[in-house]
């Protein structure tokens, strides 16, 4: 049995106490919150311990894995001190603020022996894996070109709206428009040079928050790739995702709207095949939700000391490193090259 601190009772926290109840061997003893009423409340769902003092929850002796899902700014001094403490960390995405801060995590993991996992949950989406099998596996030719899309009003679990801060989210950029970035290198693999252009909400200028990207990478092989995303929608606008791939052979779709806040994400849609003698083939597609994968995976991991493959730390530090190098091409309608 593994023994996990949320740390976070928000929505995200939430969603993983939730997916870690499903895991046999996951047990939910700890939630770190410092709103109290929030994290009493999680804490009870659970029968778990509540703790206003997150130094105190990390430190813990019957904590074995520590889940971060508080604030980006805070993601680096957690991952550290909890890494100090012993214990395996899994820490939402983006995984920092700036490389540096990445880079102290990675060297924090590293010295401690434990294992670290960041929480980009599309590695886990089983739509957004099926695709990638499809490309890998060349049936449709050589892939072309990848568009992904991500659109959504401005999330209502952000406490006292933080995520509209620049310096305690990233923006949209790193908060939400890092996902189809980091699905895009997983596919195509390491991008040669990035283009992108971006919107900002004029009631938060001053703070310095993207609110809406367009992102255009150019990869190795001629492989193009281009994302959307932003949480710049108003009202009732459904949350959106989008992926499609053109190959040489065929191309690749799924459209999916999940409500507002991604509460509707086991409703059916289908993954299409569209190829080039007019015939449509709709794929099928393991519905497990990828939340619960990712804890499930997570879990598994620490539980039988299994190296962690997926959603590395590593990973983590790539998909911040592109997300940085979009904003700053959006603010500074500058062209960034990649060594």
């Amino acid at each position: 049995m593994v023994n996990i601190a949320i740390l976070g009772a928000g929505f995200i926290g939430d969603l993983h106490s939730n997916s870690y109840k499903q895991i046999e061997d996951a047990n939910v003893v700890a939630v770190a919150d410092k709103v109290e009423e929030k994290g009493r409340k999680l804490a009870s769902d659970h029968g778990a311990k509540y703790y206003s003092d997150l130094d105190q929850c990390i430190k813990s002796e019957e904590v074995d894995n520590v889940d971060i899902c508080l604030p980006t700014f805070l993601h680096a001094e957690l991952t550290k001190k909890a890494a100090d403490a012993g214990k395996n960390i899994f820490c939402e995405k983006p995984m920092a603020l700036t490389l540096d801060e990445a880079d102290q995590m990675i060297e924090a993991v590293e010295k401690n022996k434990v294992k670290g996992m960041i929480g980009h949950v599309i590695r886990f989406w089983p739509e957004y894996i099926r695709a990638k099998e499809v490309v890998d596996s060349g049936e449709l030719g050589k892939p072309l070109f990848g568009y992904c899309e991500r659109l959504a009003v401005l999330p209502d679990w952000h406490q006292d709206n933080w995520g509209l801060q620049e310096k305690y989210s990233g923006g949209a950029a790193l908060d939400l428009h890092i996902h189809d970035l980091d699905y895009l290198t997983w596919v195509f693999g390491k991008p040669k040079r990035v283009m992108a252009q971006g919107v900002y909400n004029p009631q938060t200028i001053k703070q310095g928050g993207l609110v809406h990207i367009t992102t255009n990478i150019e990869f190795e092989d001629g492989v193009a790739g281009s994302a959307e995303g932003g949480w710049a929608f108003k009202g009732s606008f459904p949350f959106t995702m989008i992926f499609r791939i053109l190959c040489t052979e065929g191309t690749i779709e799924w459209v999916f709207r999940a409500g507002k806040n991604i509460e509707e994400r086991a409703q059916a849609t289908k993954v299409t095949i569209y190829r080039p003698d007019g015939s449509i083939e709709e794929l099928d597609v393991d519905k497990t939700d990828g939340y619960l994968l990712e804890c499930k995976y997570f879990v598994d991991c620490t539980h039988n000391q299994k190296e962690i493959k997926k959603a590395t730390f590593g990973d983590g530090r790539a998909a911040l490193e592109l997300a940085l190098a979009a904003a700053y091409s959006a603010k500074n309608k500058e062209i960034v090259k990649f060594k």
